[in-house]
Formats: structure tokens, sequence, C-alpha cells
């Protein structure tokens, strides 16, 4: 091996090692890896900076818009509600009915949003049929990433081989070529899921405490009692003569000074109560009724001494007008290793946290002081303003569940435009009348014109960590092909007597893709496996279609750990699963992906050229 065959190969180690320790951002990562194939002189800086002008990367940046507006208009809820109706109360029901809507979202959206989509939707199917959702939430993650198999758009890594196929000058896959095989496996996965797999979920959550742990995911009183602060909301009343009263919650020192959170002030009126939101400047008056969060005893009683206020009930009920709902922390949001105090839920959004639940247990005290990680979830108190703003921060937050029975979103007065948009797309998409990066780019620009987006929304929309991350990583590859490090892996494989068999080269290809993508993105596994899955088939002569096609099936099959893609994750806190549960039924379901890959794809991509 020459020297630059060294240093590619240390990169490459380097990078998949930081992407496996997972203390760093990803798009930093392959960044960094970049710069030092960059600063080495292994790459030119056109070489180096390729990865930003692809096409595929563009795709990828209007796909996310595309996506964006149909989350933005309601349409993606709409139909997310729609097709839950259909699952009845039968488990068995409710899974075809979750893994079947889920894949079919996820084949024209991102799997992330499709589940941020549905994750509510199915809580509320949980609460409805009684079903723990813990029988449900990893059907619902499993079949985003099956669904993601369907079509061209499905996943990053299946236009990462078809970019590939395109780069050597062969033809490329179209829209559906990926469907007949990605039926299959869903079939496959669903049946699994429906007899073996429904067996090896947990039966009945561990703990109780939770409310990600229950059944009753929109119930108030179930809501509160879940996170242990039932005893901590306290009614207190402003009597004439209190030494609070015209002054504010800051004069008054409330959440300095007595460690109490004000959530609401009522104030009686000819019309009844008024309910006003509480912030700093408040102004108490004589015969407010003030609503706190307060977990400190003696603070409390040094409140109501030191004001000459009226406790009037130590677990009070919140009025109407305060919303409790339920939040949960996605893998890769900005919010992840910051406290409570540090994001201001309240200045961001208006919306007070109350407890949070880690995964083991609720937190209730100097909730502010603690750091947040993805899946964690949080009771917060708001009003109904409030909640449109969280509802719509899918990116950092998620709302699952409400204190009352979720309506189905209304649609915006754009949704029809974005319809027609998105069917013109994947008209243009499955015919190739227009080169793919065409159709894409253009409908995400009508989707902007036509005002899915109100604005900056429509950057937001795309998720730029996963655009830099790709485009960085896109180079990688460059580096191990233009060193002859590529050539000397494939010499290695080609010259192993084992390996001679185009069948046995496509085992080998997807247990390294699967492998992989239960550790580090599925997008850059692919990036770096498809040229590999290209030359390996070029040197021994068979076609690259059903290797590369066995790469894009293998990449969507993050199935056995809860870190393997942000939809594990998502659903690990709301469904109360353990490691392990991940490892009971997606190994399993991992190998028959991998016996149905082995079995089907050469039967619709041969072999022989």
């Amino acid at each position: 091996m020459t020297t630059d065959n060294w240093i590619v190969t240390c990169i490459l180690v380097a990078t998949i090692i930081a992407f496996l320790l997972d203390r760093f951002r990803l798009d930093m990562v392959a960044f960094v890896s970049l710069l030092a194939l960059l600063l080495t002189g292994i790459l030119t800086p056109a070489e180096a900076t390729d990865g930003f002008s692809n096409s595929l990367v563009l795709m990828i940046a209007g796909l996310f818009v595309v996506g964006g507006a149909i989350l933005e208009s309601g349409v993606a809820d709409l139909a997310g509600r729609w097709l839950g109706r259909l699952g009845g109360t039968s488990t068995i029901r409710l899974t075809v009915t979750v893994m079947l809507t889920s894949a079919l979202l996820s084949a024209f959206l991102s799997s992330t949003g499709t589940v941020a989509v549905m994750l509510p939707v199915v809580l509320n199917l949980c609460r409805r049929a009684e079903v723990s959702p813990s029988k449900l939430l990893i059907p619902l993650a499993f079949g985003a990433s099956l669904g993601g198999m369907l079509t061209l758009i499905g996943t990053p890594p299946n236009m990462v081989v078809n970019q590939e196929l395109r780069d050597a000058g062969l033809e490329t896959f179209q829209f559906f070529s990926f469907a007949p095989a990605g039926i299959v496996m869903l079939g496959l996965g669903i049946v699994f899921m429906c007899t073996i797999g429904t067996r090896l979920l947990p039966r009945q959550l561990p703990g109780a405490e939770g409310v990600t742990r229950k059944q009753g995911f929109v119930s108030r009183p179930e809501l509160i009692h879940s996170y242990n602060v039932g005893d901590q909301i306290r009614k207190i009343r402003i009597p004439n003569g209190s030494t609070f009263a015209g002054r504010t919650l800051r004069d008054i020192g409330l959440r300095t000074t007595y460690h109490a959170n004000a959530l609401a002030v009522s104030t009686d009126s000819n019309r009844g109560p008024v309910v006003r939101k509480c912030n700093p400047e408040t102004l108490l008056q004589p015969g407010d009724t003030l609503y706190i969060k307060s977990s400190n005893e003696d603070a409390l009683q040094k409140l109501i001494l030191d004001g000459q206020m009226k406790l009037v009930a130590s677990s009070a009920t919140l009025p109407k007008e305060v919303h409790l709902a339920e939040l949960i922390i996605p893998p890769r949001s900005e919010f992840v290793g910051r406290t409570v105090r540090d994001v201001d839920f309240f200045r961001v959004y208006g919306a007070m946290v109350l407890a949070l639940h880690d995964g083991n247990q609720p937190v209730t005290t100097r909730t502010s002081d603690t750091t947040l990680g993805p899946g964690d979830t949080l009771l917060i108190a708001a009003n109904a303003s409030a909640l449109k703003r969280l509802s719509k921060a899918r990116n950092n937050i998620v709302l699952v569940s409400e204190q009352e029975e979720e309506s189905d979103s209304p649609l915006t007065p754009t949704a029809r435009w974005v319809i027609m948009i998105l069917v013109g797309m994947l008209i243009a998409l499955s015919t190739g009348i227009v080169a793919n990066v065409t159709a894409v780019l253009v409908a995400a620009a009508l989707m902007v014109l036509a005002g899915a987006f109100r604005g900056s929304n429509v950057y937001q929309s795309i998720n730029w960590e996963s655009i830099v991350m790709i485009a960085s990583v896109m180079p990688l590859a460059t580096a191990l092909e233009k060193t002859g490090t590529l050539d000397l892996v494939v010499s290695a494989i080609v010259e192993s007597p084992g390996l001679t068999s185009p069948r046995a080269l496509l085992l080998l290809l997807f247990v390294v893709t699967s492998l992989l993508s239960q550790a580090i993105s599925n997008t850059a596994t692919s990036v770096l496996i498809a040229p590999l899955a290209l030359e390996l088939a070029e040197q021994l002569g068979v076609s690259p279609y059903p290797l590369l096609m066995g790469v894009a099936l293998a990449a969507s099959t993050a199935f056995s750990t809860p870190v393997a893609s942000p939809i594990n994750a998502l659903v690990t806190g709301a469904g109360g699963y353990r490691f392990g549960d991940f490892l009971k039924v997606g190994v399993p379901l991992q190998l028959l992906i991998l016996l149905g890959t082995l079995a089907i794809v050469p039967l619709l991509f041969p072999f022989n050229p």
C-alpha cells in the first residue's frame, strides 16, 4: 500500500469510529474528514467541493422541501388519521394498518417525518383500542423503514445507488424499480410482526409512572398523575390587603425567591373568570386566582405568608384555557444536550415545562437544570396558540399527545395545490419526461410559490445536517477510487475463493451494509459501499443491478438497536422500549429480509449482464 492508501484508510476508519461514538454531529464529522482529505492533498479543491454541487444532494434538499410542504399543509396528517381509522381494535389489524400506512407515507416522505406525523395518531389508536403502545410503535418505525424500499425517493440510499449508476454511464433505476422487491420485503415484515414479532415485543411496559408507559395518553388527570405533578399544582387566592396585590410576578420574585412557576392567573369579571397567560410582567390584582407549580413546600408556605395569600387547593385542577401536552425530543434535535433552561420553552414557544421523563423515571424537581436527551418526554402547559407553534417544530420536538381528544388537523388553503404539485412530480419521476433532479427542484419551487410555507419555514424544512453530511462524505468515496484503495479491497474480495459466486457476493454486501447501518447513517453507508459494489460487479463480469439493489435494501434494515436510525430513537421513549427489545425483534427481521433479498433480487435483476 502506498502512503496515499494509508492516509485514506486512516481517515475512513477515523470517520467511521467518530460516527459510531455519536458524540459529535454527523455533519461535523463528515466535514472534518473532508478537510483532512483536502489538507493532505488527496483531493483537489474542486474534487473536495464536488459533493455540494452534486445533483443527488440538490435532489435530496428539494425532497425535504416537498416533504415539508406536505406536512405544513396538513395533507400528511389527514392521510395518517384517515388510514388510522381502518385499524379497528384488533392488535393484528392495527399492526397491519400502522405498518402499511407508515410504509406508504415514507415511500414519498422522509421516514422521520412519517413517524413524527404518525406517532400521535398511533398513540390515539392505542388509547381507543386499549392496546399497549409497545405493541405498535416498533411496527410503526419498522414500517417506515420498509416503506423506504418502495420508490426511488423513499430513502437517500436508493438515490445514492442510482447516482452511482448514472456516474458510471449505465442505465439507471426507474422510479418504481424498487417496488417489486420492496413490496416483498414489506410483506415479509408485516407477516413477521403479526406473528413472531408481536410475541417478542414487551407485553406490559416496565414501570407505570411515565405517561409514555400508559394507555391513557390524552386524559388530563392521567397526564398529571403519570408525571407525578398532581400535588405540585397549587391554586392560590390573592385577597384584598395582600402585600403582592398591584405587583408583578417579577417584582415579588415568584421564580427566583419562592422557586415557583406561574401557570395562569384567573380574574373575575362580569362575564365570568378571565384566564390570562403568565409572564414576568403579569400584574396581580386583589381577587385574582394564581395557579402555580411548586415542589418546595417550605418556599410555598413562605410565599403564602409573605404575600398574605390564601391556599385554595393543594392539588388544583387547571383551568380549561391551560392545555397540557406531551412532547418528545427526537434524535438530532437542536435541544439534545441542552438544559430546559437553555432552551427556554416559554420564550420560544410560550410553553411551561412542568416535568419530564428520561425513560427511567419522572423528573419533577429542578427540571430547568435537567439536560435533554433523545427520546426524553416533556409535560408542558400552554395555550392553544403555543400548541400550534409546537406542532410545527417537528425537527426539534414532536407533539405526541394533548389533554383532549385529538381532532383532525384542518387542511390549509394551499393543500389542493400541494397535492396537485406532488402528483405532477410523481408522474414526472415515474415517466422520466425530465431528469429526476429537475422534477424535484421544480416541485419544490412550486410548493414555495403556492404558499405552502410561511416565512423561513422553507429553510427549516431542510435537514441541513443530512445535506452537509452527504455532500462531505461523497468525496471520501472519490478518494477511495482515486488512490486505488477501492481497487485493493475489490482485488482482495475477488481473489477470495469463497466469494466467486455472485450470490455469495450479494450476501457479503448485504451483511456489511446492514451491519454498518445499525451504527452509522444508512446514507453514509451506501455512499461508501455503492462504489465497492459497482467495482466488484465490473471485476467479476456480473450485472451491477442486483448488487446495488441489495445494498439499497440492506441500508433500510436498521432494525436492531434504538440508535440504528432516528425513527427507532423517536419511538423508544414513547413505547418504553429497552435496548434488548430492538435486538429481539430486529435481528430476526434483518435475517428474514436478508433471505428475501437473496431469493427475490436475482429473479428481478439477473446476475448475467
